[in-house]
């Protein structure tokens, strides 16, 4: 998590004597929609019958998904492409040939998205380097930290190499977190709640004992306006269901430690 981004939880953290007694990661659940995509397909000339089939059954296959289709005239290019924005930002590009037919889940997506469903607080993504000595060293502390927390039973931790090909799609979007992330090769440390959306990561030193717990007290605060007004995150595009979930486990846990309710 970049400096920036710590002390904003921190002072977040601070102003949560003004919340309401709901948590943050079942607030966000249940009321905060997913922010949205765009795809659009450029081109210059009429498409052929072959792309019009394509699209229409790109913009079928996306209906369920924080994404919106659109195909666009651009006279300045040499051969048609995709392009995907998450809101202004332009996050990748594909040939009209290799469009990715998987752009809106994967097996992993869809694991963490059923997590989140059955009442967790959050799923923490460890994004490996592939780099065995420097993703062990990490890792035992984020295990230890999350076994030694009182939360630890509804935060499940996936592992995930930045290298897996079937969940390219997925990892380009968690290193578009921050427009820095894709020149960093350390490992990353990413919380996940609500409908998809991922906190910005702790890196390598940043994977501190200390700033995971932060990151759990922040899912365990109480939400506010603050929280409400100005989400910390990024949604990540998923195409799924997210009516109905189960009760949030977090609150069970407090009702049985109120102690724990004056951390």
């Amino acid at each position: 998590m970049h400096t920036k981004i710590h002390f904003r939880i921190i002072a977040i953290a601070g102003l949560l004597s003004l919340a309401c007694t709901t948590k943050v990661s079942e607030w966000v659940l249940l009321n905060s929609l997913p922010d949205h995509y765009t795809l659009v397909y450029f081109h210059k000339t009429a498409p052929s019958e072959t792309t019009k089939q394509q699209n229409t059954l790109i913009d079928n296959n996306i209906k369920t998904a924080n994404i919106s289709f659109r195909s666009v005239l651009k006279q300045d290019i040499n051969v048609p492409y995709y392009a995907l924005y998450y809101k202004n930002r332009l996050f990748s590009t594909y040939n009209e040939q290799s469009y990715p037919e998987k752009l809106t889940t994967s097996p992993l997506r869809e694991r963490i998205a059923t997590e989140l469903m059955a009442g967790k607080l959050c799923v923490m993504l460890y994004l490996k380097t592939d780099n065995r000595e420097k993703d062990d060293q990490w890792l035992q502390i984020i295990r230890k930290t999350i076994d030694a927390s009182p939360f630890s039973s509804i935060i499940p931790l996936v592992e995930l190499s930045r290298n897996n090909s079937e969940e390219m799609h997925f990892v380009s979007m968690l290193l578009n977190v921050e427009s820095d992330l894709k020149r960093i090769q350390e490992p990353m440390l990413f919380g996940i709640f609500g409908r998809f959306r991922v906190l910005e990561p702790l890196l390598a030193k940043g994977i501190s004992g200390e700033n995971i717990r932060l990151m759990i007290d922040f899912f365990t605060a109480d939400c506010s306006c603050l929280i409400k007004d100005d989400l910390p995150g990024m949604s990540i595009l998923f195409s799924g269901n997210w009516e109905n979930p189960a009760p949030a486990l977090v609150n069970r846990i407090l009702d049985e430690n109120p102690s724990l309710l004056h951390h």
